[in-house]
């Protein structure tokens, strides 16, 4: 889980949120109002926007579905299962934004499981210069 998500706001254009997915290689984005999770934005969701200007809140999904932090993990993988999402917010209680899991995450953790023998950190080293290329 990423416990410090690059977020952008539901007043923010499309051409930013796409710059900030970009330049942090990540293929969503929570979209954050005072500190309160008020819907996702995928990379595809972006990419469908009719232009840069348009609003963030015009291309999200509301319709959010997040853990709280004492979910077990196999709990947010059958979200991401069963709803064929990317990722899971992670909020307390009062809808505030601590974290995200990862389809990603999980992979990791299935590779680590399985025997995998190249340490994790390099993986994420070898992710991020892939991305970038």
């Amino acid at each position: 889980m990423s416990t410090e998500p690059r977020v952008v706001s539901p007043g923010d254009h499309v051409g930013a949120a796409l710059r900030e997915m970009e330049l942090s290689c990540f293929r969503h984005l929570p979209v954050v109002k005072d500190g309160i999770l008020v819907g996702i934005v995928s990379h595809r969701d972006l990419l469908r926007a009719a232009n840069d200007e348009q609003l963030v809140r015009e291309v999200m999904s509301d319709d959010v579905k997040t853990v709280v932090p004492q979910t077990p993990a196999h709990e947010a993988a059958y979200l991401i299962l069963r709803y064929r999402i990317g990722c899971v917010p992670v909020v307390e209680a009062d809808g505030r934004l601590v974290g995200i899991v990862t389809d990603t995450d999980f992979v990791r953790a299935a590779y680590v499981l399985l025997g995998g023998t190249v340490p994790v950190e390099q993986l994420e080293l070898e992710e991020l210069e892939a991305e970038r290329v």
